[in-house]
């Protein structure tokens, strides 16, 4: 079933034409990476999705709904986990919940049973009451995760989620993103580190000069490339001034 669709958006500033006519699905329950090479367009079409920019042209339609038009719907049904630590320092992990839960409207109640279901889920059991600056860098990132999907939100968005930590944290963090894809949470992950993107995610779009140039699963482009990784198949893409 397709989830998010993204049909035919345009972006440009002044003559400069960053976006053209990409046009891609997410299916429902799936996790979906998005890379390109640097200026293809990644951040601009990620801005345009979560209401940060304006789009010049298209849709993007989420469950069939027109989001450019209504990006309160979509705002209501998303997590947005950014690069950068998005919370508060000098409060503990329940406060800072309770707050981003307050942002979303959500009732006390409703915050504290959310809060006691996605703790155990990202292995953040028994620092709830720990001031986030005292949690090492792995727990930032699940602490960030935790509060992407306080109001239980329906596609979660991450961007770089891995960007700083070393392989091992690396692989401890994808589990929980993996968890909270069983969960019945749709992921679209934008990221660089393109073995990961080779090994977890569902299917990929990859965005060369503001425009899709390929798509499918990982199974496809393999098969496609005759069992190259997805590195040196990025690489190929990029590289084939054909496309």
């Amino acid at each position: 079933m397709v989830f998010l669709d993204f049909v035919g958006v345009k972006k440009r500033y002044g003559k400069k034409e960053v976006l053209s006519d990409v046009t891609l699905s997410i299916q429902e329950n799936e996790i979906f990476g998005l890379v390109g090479s640097s200026g293809g367009g990644k951040s601009t079409l990620l801005k345009i999705l979560v209401g940060m920019a304006s789009a010049s042209g298209g849709k993007i339609l989420f469950r069939d709904k027109d989001v450019l038009r209504r990006p309160e719907f979509l705002r209501k049904n998303i997590g947005f986990a950014t690069q950068k630590n998005m919370l508060f320092d000098e409060l503990t992990l329940k406060e800072n919940a309770f707050y981003f839960g307050r942002l979303y409207s959500m009732g006390r109640r409703e915050i504290r049973e959310r809060f006691l279901e996605l703790t155990p889920l990202l292995g953040l059991s028994g620092f709830e009451n720990l001031q986030i600056k005292n949690y090492s860098g792995g727990m930032v990132k699940r602490a960030n995760l935790l509060i992407s999907l306080i109001h239980n939100p329906k596609l979660l968005i991450l961007d770089e989620p891995t960007v700083g930590l070393d392989p091992v944290l690396r692989d401890i963090l994808w589990k929980y993103i993996h968890n909270i894809n069983k969960n019945g949470t749709t992921i679209l992950v934008i990221s660089h580190l393109l073995d990961e993107i080779g090994e977890h995610c569902d299917r990929a779009g990859i965005l060369k000069r503001g425009k899709i140039v390929a798509f499918g699963s990982i199974k496809q482009y393999k098969k496609a490339y005759m069992g190259k990784n997805f590195q040196e198949i990025f690489e190929a893409i990029i590289k084939n001034e054909e496309l």
